[in-house]
């Protein structure tokens, strides 16, 4: 279920020869030389050396903060350096601002899109675009252009449909073209892939392999490892600030280059251990609820969860996942069928009382799981069934909590200075941790992991998902959904596909048939 890269890169020996080969200076079109950039005390660049040559495609690696947005806002312009120079083909440039860096041919793709949403796709892009005539444009000709670039890289896009009503795969496209009708030879991706589906991404990755052997360099920047492996010539792997090494993607393995972004072993391919499966702790019984537009997004939907298992939900995103979460922790109502839990019919209940039957829940987004103005204490604290046990009489002891945060940061391993501070101070990791802390000491029954790792680094991914199957070996029952299929594939015990809000196959971890369950998940049915 890869993006596609033909070669399959093996290395024979125990390590990789982990060293940055010199390059031809008439192949270099950028190149970041000793680049050192400080935010007070902390050092978000060290020294970083980077080349780019003309037609590759460079990945960028690293986990969250380890220095790769900074360095590409260095080299478009966005922040000035306070150490080091920026060279493109030979020549040592100065930018002052991102309109330097466009003059000098880079571009850059953010994470959040610039686009203007209440206007087309054609307006956005001559916004952009040098004219004479700042106030008539021909949007004919704009439109003209526009297919021109967009047929030659691959990237479809409607010139005169509104920008609020592309999909993020669209609306990134757009981003793309606005770069390269200014005339960009390199092209900086920062996460790009963050917002798209699996076959946007495979979509992304055609189009940047197109422009590649047209002479384009793209700076792909990332933290998955397997987008490295599938897309780039060449990876530079950032930690901590600094580069650990710059490495041919045919001279290395997916392990190799955990240890190099980690510094420490990790666990990619999940060793499941069996456990001994024990009670059906969840039980969905001919569920059908309504989606938000009023129309069914579950329909007749029927699985059980049993103790000492996971039980992961494949399927692509859209297909009733949400849904079947929402009215499990009752977040939705159900409007015919029945949930079982533990044996109790909870079908409708309240929130809090299916929590307090032994139900933890972590969301798919940290901002619905934690309130980001609210301390670590106050976070641990805000959920009722909690808060009952941290009570004398009829008050909180807030004495009590504190201490109970502490205990929780070391045995979750929180890095933050004290149960005080507010959530938001905390990276998008170590987030996840304090959910993950106040979701599971208290010992529950039942698990509803909605994306558990989305947007984590590597590290960080590899916690939670450890954490997880700590819990199944405790006895606990997992409901598991995730967008990453190879997560489901590697976590799970059985696999229950969702479609068009159905499951529409159910597979035991030995029976797992892949051209199945992708023929499931894209149309329903099974391949013939």
């Amino acid at each position: 279920m890869g993006w596609g890269k033909q070669t399959n890169h093996k290395r024979t020996q125990q390590e990789p020869a982990f060293k940055d080969m010199a390059d031809d200076a008439e192949k270099l079109i950028l190149e970041a030389v000793s680049i050192t950039k400080r935010f007070g005390n902390v050092v978000a660049n060290d020294k970083v050396d980077f080349r780019l040559r003309r037609g590759e495609i460079h990945a960028l690696l690293g986990e969250n903060g380890a220095g790769k947005t900074t360095l590409c806002s260095i080299l478009y312009g966005m922040l000035k350096p306070d150490e080091g120079c920026i060279k493109v083909d030979g020549r040592e440039v100065s930018f002052r601002s991102p309109r330097d860096a466009m003059a000098a041919g880079i571009g850059m793709v953010h994470q959040e899109f610039m686009l203007v949403p209440n206007m087309m796709v054609a307006e956005n892009i001559a916004l952009m675009l040098d004219s004479g005539n700042k106030f008539l444009v021909d949007l004919d000709a704009v439109e003209e252009r526009i297919n021109s670039v967009a047929r030659q890289y691959g990237l479809s896009v409607k010139p005169r449909a509104l920008v609020s009503h592309l999909s993020a795969g669209e609306k990134q496209r757009v981003e793309i073209l606005k770069a390269l009708l200014r005339g960009a030879d390199v092209l900086i991706l920062d996460e790009p892939t963050s917002v798209l589906t699996r076959i946007e991404t495979r979509e992304l990755f055609n189009s940047l392999r197109q422009m590649a052997s047209q002479g384009k360099s793209i700076i792909f920047v990332t933290h998955k490892i397997d987008e490295a492996m599938a897309l780039a010539d060449r990876v530079t792997v950032l930690r901590q600030g600094k580069v650990v090494a710059t490495v041919d993607t045919s001279s290395v393995d997916r392990q190799q280059l955990a240890r190099l972004i980690v510094g420490r072993e990790v666990l990619l391919n999940v060793s499941r251990t069996h456990t001994q499966v024990g009670d059906v702790l969840l039980d969905v019984r001919d569920v059908t609820a309504m989606g938000d537009l009023g129309v069914p997004a579950l329909k007749n939907v029927s699985l059980q969860v049993r103790a000492g298992e996971i039980l992961g939900i494949a399927g692509v995103a859209g297909n009733g996942q949400r849904e079947l979460v929402e009215v499990i922790t009752g977040l939705r109502r159900v409007v015919s069928g029945k949930i079982i839990i533990a044996g109790k019919d909870v079908t409708n209940l309240d929130p809090n009382k299916i929590r307090s039957l032994g139900v933890a829940h972590i969301p798919e987004e940290q901002k619905t799981g934690l309130i980001f103005d609210f301390t670590l204490s106050d976070n641990l604290a805000m959920l009722p069934h909690l808060a009952e046990r941290f009570k004398k009489g009829i008050l909180l002891d807030g004495r009590l909590v504190r201490s109970k945060m502490n205990d929780l940061m070391r045995m979750y391993e929180i890095k933050a200075s004290s149960p005080d501070v507010k959530a938001w101070t905390l990276s998008g990791g170590n987030k996840q941790k304090a959910i993950l802390a106040r979701e599971l000491w208290w010992g529950p029954k039942l698990i509803i992991a909605n994306n558990p790792t989305k947007g984590l680094d590597l590290a960080a991914t590899d916690y939670v998902r450890n954490v997880l199957l700590s819990a199944k070996k405790e006895g606990k029952g997992i409901l598991l959904i995730s967008s990453e299929l190879d997560e489901v594939l590697d976590m799970s015990d059985r696999i229950a596909v969702m479609h068009d809000g159905r499951v529409v196959g159910v597979f035991d971890h030995s029976q797992i048939d892949l051209d199945a369950i992708a023929s499931l998940m894209l149309s329903g049915k099974r391949a013939a």
